[in-house]
């Protein structure tokens, strides 16, 4: 046990010891692990895929692999312990969820927020609070999509079924979550991923995983309804340098905390939900302006940002059983004869939508550019790629007493990258590439109600032959809520 996760525990014990829990029936303390091995293997026969625009990293694997048996191989294992508490007492209110790790040695982050993690003060139909907060009208199609804000935040319930949020400033640094986060660093962390210059801008300098750039965030929003509900949700992002493709006019970045970069993101949606189905359904779209000096604009200066995006999901559940169906389509950039950008696409905001490690972790994959950690992100790129397209999920699940069975699938089609291009949502089999990046995932697990899980998985990615890369990865995990 290295020294940052002793200083860990000791941490949490002296945080455990800070509250009342002889007051409370709820637990505190969780104790996790998990363990992977990665297979990546070459398998290249005839012609390479060439798509224009496109990185497939065929010159950036290793040299030292290519003689292998396999062209990367890792496995690994590493712990976790946090803090679990939501109570009350008097009108001082707490929802905490903090997860410590074995340290960055593992690819991860010393800690990890849960979905909420904050202090507040409550009257009836008011919370006024200070951490995280998730957002409760962010859109619901995938069931492991998440955002939040960390920072003040206000929330109001002045009638039955309506909610109403007001995050009043939000330290964005893309909601990140343990679940989220544990398999992103297999490949990067080894070299394998280098950075250097994008399809689209050079990168300054190469950008560590555990790099994040906290940017402000406003964020207003409302949930209407029990069984029939409507959300809606606006959020402004003041850009400034967050990520590569802003840092463009640093001193005026440095005089006035941004330089005109701006995102203005909304959304909004309805949910169906009876005994046995469930409708989810999100419209959503962004406004903004990127001040560039790059010469891919057809404006001077600047590039307008104006893109949407949909999202749908179907879920049917009877006698054990789960299935659920969960589409997203982006708009892309729109670009003129001389391959210029006359306006940006849609951006995301959030934590990745799917729930299988390759397209979500590993390769991460976003279906469009997006704000995560590390900023404003754009890239064509089979690995760490936000592009335009088409993600589908399919998840079918089986629970037995206490076993719970898993199939999951997903299936991600990219928007054609050259020529000129409208801009708008497509559905026409020409408008998109002829290559895919496909998983399927089948996970094996027993739980006890919150406090006990254990499981296995294995993870299978898909490819075009002619791109000539197989992997596969399995992994194991487990929790214990004490």
């Amino acid at each position: 046990m290295n020294s940052n996760f002793q200083i860990t525990i000791w941490f949490v014990m002296a945080m455990v010891s800070f509250f009342p829990f002889n007051q409370i029936g709820a637990v505190g303390l969780e104790v996790g692990l998990f363990g992977y091995e990665l297979f990546l293997k070459e398998n290249m026969q005839g012609k390479r895929l060439e798509v224009s625009g496109w990185d497939f990293h065929y010159n950036r694997w290793r040299n030292s692999f290519q003689a292998e048996p396999y062209l990367y191989r890792t496995s690994g294992e590493s712990l976790f312990v946090g803090l679990k508490d939501k109570q009350s007492k008097n009108q001082i209110v707490w929802d905490l969820h903090i997860q410590l790790t074995s340290g960055p040695d593992t690819g991860l982050r010393q800690y990890y927020l849960g979905k909420n993690s904050y202090f507040g003060y409550q009257l009836q139909n008011f919370l006024l609070g200070v951490g995280r907060r998730e957002h409760l009208f962010s859109p619901k199609s995938f069931s492991t999509q998440f955002d939040a804000g960390d920072g003040l935040f206000l929330e109001l319930k002045p009638k039955l079924g309506l909610t109403l949020q007001f995050f009043i400033w939000d330290f964005h640094s893309g909601s990140l979550l343990l679940s989220k986060d544990q398999f992103r660093s297999l490949l990067s962390r080894e070299g394998i991923l280098n950075e250097g210059e994008t399809n689209n801008f050079p990168v300054e300098k190469p950008i560590t995983k555990h790099s994040r750039n906290h940017r402000r965030r406003h964020s207003v929003g409302l949930v209407y309804g029990d069984s029939f509900s409507f959300r809606f949700g606006v959020h402004y992002l003041e850009l400034g340098s967050l990520g590569p493709y802003t840092k463009d006019h640093p001193n005026e970045t440095k005089r006035y905390l941004a330089d005109g970069d701006s995102l203005l993101h909304g959304n909004g949606g309805f949910s169906l939900h009876t005994d046995i189905l469930s409708f989810d359904f999100d419209f959503l779209w962004c406004r903004g302006n990127d001040r560039t000096r790059s010469k891919l604009a057809a404006t001077p200066g600047s590039i307008t940002i104006a893109g949407e995006a949909l999202q749908s999901g179907v879920e049917l559940r009877f006698a054990g059983w789960k299935i659920r169906s969960s589409h997203f389509i982006s708009d892309r950039e729109e670009k003129n004869e001389k391959q210029q950008i006359v306006k940006e696409g849609f951006i995301s905001l959030g934590t990745h939508p799917s729930q299988t490690p390759y397209l979500s972790q590993i390769f991460e994959v976003f279906p469009s550019s997006a704000i995560t950690e590390l900023g404003y992100e754009k890239k064509f790129a089979l690995l760490e790629g936000r592009s335009f397209g088409y993600l589908t999920e399919l998840a079918l699940s089986y629970t037995y007493n206490q076993f719970v069975f898993k199939l999951i699938g997903n299936y991600f089609l990219p928007y054609r990258h050259t020529g000129p291009t409208n801009g708008r949502i497509a559905f026409q089999k020409r408008e998109f590439e002829r290559f895919f990046i496909a998983e399927g995932m089948f996970e094996v697990s027993i739980r006890e109600e919150v406090s006990f899980e254990l499981g296995i998985g294995i993870s299978q990615l898909f490819l075009p032959e002619s791109i000539g890369i197989r992997s596969n990865f399995g992994y194991v995990f487990g929790r214990l809520q004490i």
